[in-house]
């Protein structure tokens, strides 16, 4: 029986029919093809008395709230399908102090701002908005990969159509900005000129802050494969919001969610 408990980590069918546990980068079918979350496996075999092997095997599956499902399977690696199961679902963590914002920002924002202002005017891996912010972490091993495009690290900003706003630290340089079904319209310039401007319909887009001011409620970004194929900046007045949402995130290390060792890629 499902059971919310106000986290999206949830029992899921487990798919004891399909054998994915035999796979390395197998996935019980429910998670097959989903681009919202993030998944790691650990595996381990020990041999017991009388020669038998039993094969244990951790996937941890996280979620763009940052809860997680951790699945268990134990099996004789000669027989697969003689399997035990188990799940359990872990809350997100607990919200950050002020203190430890700021110390994840020195450990990788700073650095990751100082990389992106090293690629400007060049187009970056794959040329999307989110594959520049994938090129920037991969140096930074202990750093936690996004959840899809969706969620990028600790919340520090959140703007829905400025009608609901919260804000849990400075915006910071290196920080990760998404945009989903963003609209802004406002007037900008020495002329006043009306604008509209669309930005991250369907999958969103993404970029990493340069420069905040906070009087004027206005984020710089670099960014690229929007308006220009090439990394540049751009400017995002966030008062100027009609509708759709604007999160700013502060890059985590893996630990946040109880995570060891290093990124495998």
């Amino acid at each position: 029986m499902s059971m919310d408990h106000g986290f999206i980590a949830n029992e899921v069918d487990l798919g004891e029919g399909s054998l994915w546990w035999t796979n390395p980068s197998g996935v019980p079918p429910a998670f097959h093809g989903r681009k919202d979350l993030l998944h790691e496996a650990e595996e381990s075999t020990v041999t017991k008395r009388g020669g038998k092997s039993v094969t244990t095997k951790d996937l941890y599956v996280l979620f763009p709230d940052y809860s997680q499902t951790v699945v268990t399977v134990q099996f004789d690696p000669q027989n697969p399908s003689d399997a035990s199961f188990e799940q359990r679902h872990e809350q997100p963590p607990s919200r950050l102090r002020q203190d430890q914002l700021e110390e994840a920002h020195e450990r990788f924002g700073s650095r990751i701002h100082d990389a992106v202002v090293a690629k400007k005017e060049s187009v970056v891996a794959d040329g999307t908005p989110a594959g520049l912010i994938l090129e920037l972490l991969k140096p930074f091993k202990d750093a936690l990969l996004p959840i899809g495009t969706r969620a990028y690290g600790a919340l520090v900003y959140s703007n829905l159509g400025n009608s609901l706003t919260s804000q849990f630290d400075e915006i910071r340089p290196g920080d990760i900005i998404t945009l989903r079904n963003a609209k802004f319209q406002g007037k900008h310039g020495p002329m006043h000129a009306k604008y509209t401007a669309e930005v991250g319909r369907g999958e969103g887009h993404v970029g990493v802050v340069a420069e905040w001011d906070g009087p004027k409620k206005k984020v710089r970004a670099w960014e690229q494969g929007r308006e220009s194929k090439k990394v540049k900046l751009e400017s995002f007045k966030l008062d100027d919001l009609r509708s759709g949402e604007v999160k700013i995130w502060r890059v985590m290390p893996r630990s946040w969610v109880g995570w060891e060792g290093e990124n495998s890629k």
